[in-house]
């Protein structure tokens, strides 16, 4: 499950949500969607690999937040 489809059946769940618990629902899904950034980095293809794991980390982490950080 993608954290876009998380994220929707959480919504879906519920009828009303405080805003407290509404904004606890979009940050787990930033944190999954962040975890399946960082898992697609860590599980290319070996041949793909021209850096190490860590260097593939970092980049993953640093998209994410390009990408994803205060928006």
């Amino acid at each position: 499950m993608t954290a876009l489809e998380w994220y929707f059946k959480q919504i879906q769940s519920k009828e009303h949500f405080t805003q407290d618990e509404f904004d606890g629902i979009y940050e787990k899904a930033k944190e999954l969607e962040k975890q399946q950034i960082i898992d697609a980095r860590l599980t290319a293809p070996s041949e793909l690999i021209t850096y190490s794991k860590t260097t593939y980390l970092d980049e993953a982490e640093q998209y994410y937040n390009e990408t994803f950080k205060n928006k």
